[in-house]
């Protein structure tokens, strides 16, 4: 389970959904304020930050890496 949960492809799929709902949010946030679509904005923001963050974490050699078992600090 854990090897599909760390997938390129998982990172892939969420940045393509987070930048979906941040570019649908935002686009009719302008057109028509209210609360939804800008709840709807700030998730997608939320699961593209998660798609980048984990797919830093999924790169060895950066400082963020999990690849050895532990974390550079």
């Amino acid at each position: 389970m854990r090897g599909f949960l760390s997938s390129p492809w998982l990172n892939a799929l969420a940045a393509l959904i987070g930048g979906l709902m941040l570019g649908f949010g935002i686009g009719r946030f302008a057109n028509h304020p209210s609360v939804p679509y800008g709840v709807l904005a700030l998730a997608g923001l939320l699961v593209l930050w998660y798609a980048i963050s984990d797919y830093r974490k999924a790169r060895p050699d950066t400082p963020e890496s999990e690849t050895h078992g532990h974390t550079i600090e």
